[in-house]
């Protein structure tokens, strides 16, 4: 007996067309295989086991880096992460090391002012639709952030950023101008904007996204919002 053959780059597209049109049900089965049975915990375990992680952190006791080997041999084969985070390049921002969590743990993403861009997201639709396990994604600003500063700065002056950076002032654009300074310091309205634009950011992580926004709704998935401290080292969620 033949078949026609599909290669598995068509296979797992054609998955994540499936979850987008119908949720994890309407998958056919092979597919539904592929996912390992889903998110590997609920939402709110992933978001306690990363805010776990955290105040580990904050405290100075680390413990997954623990047999760092034996984890490296584990996931050498596939890849089973619980959460995903969309957090700034800043290499003052370590999410493996913010959240106390180890190799194959996390599925992240890294780009300045951690704004939302067609391959950032398209790489979570990705994890969704051809993983299977995360079961949250958060969106992590942070105290201080260079992007959201210098947008801000350009912004007022009604300035463009040189060549590619201009994206980059565009995309956190929104935050500011929806953002009031009113009497804020400038240092104050640096960290509101840092704020609205990580919830702005999950925002529009669902509604962008047919893949994110199915698993949202079929409580698969949890987007949330949070603010980094570069000084104490906490996370914040975000309301």
């Amino acid at each position: 007996m033949h078949g026609r053959h599909v290669d598995r780059g068509t296979f797992m597209w054609g998955a994540a067309g499936a979850l987008a049109a119908g949720g994890f049900a309407s998958l056919p089965r092979p597919v539904r295989a592929a996912y390992g049975g889903g998110p590997t915990m609920t939402p709110d375990e992933a978001l306690a086991r990363l805010m776990a992680g955290n105040r580990k952190f904050v405290a100075g006791t680390l413990k997954a880096t623990d047999a760092l080997a034996e984890r490296r041999a584990d996931v050498a084969n596939g890849q089973r992460p619980f959460a995903m985070v969309l957090c700034c390049a800043d290499s003052r921002v370590p999410p493996e090391q913010i959240f106390d969590q180890t190799v194959g743990d996390l599925f992240v993403c890294r780009v300045a002012g951690n704004i939302l861009e067609p391959g950032g997201l398209g790489s979570f639709e990705y994890a969704i639709a051809n993983i299977g396990s995360p079961a949250l994604l958060i969106v992590l600003g942070h105290q201080n952030c260079g992007a959201v500063t210098d947008s801000i700065k350009l912004v007022q002056s009604h300035q463009h950023a040189p060549a590619s950076i201009q994206a980059i002032v565009e995309a956190i654009t929104p935050a500011v101008t929806a953002t009031a300074q009113g009497a804020m310091s400038a240092g104050e309205y640096t960290e509101a904007v840092v704020r609205a634009n990580a919830k702005l950011v999950a925002h529009e992580t669902v509604a962008r996204s047919a893949i994110v926004k199915k698993a949202v709704g079929e409580h698969h998935l949890k987007v949330v919002a949070a603010r980094y401290g570069l000084d104490s080292g906490r996370v914040t969620l975000l309301d």
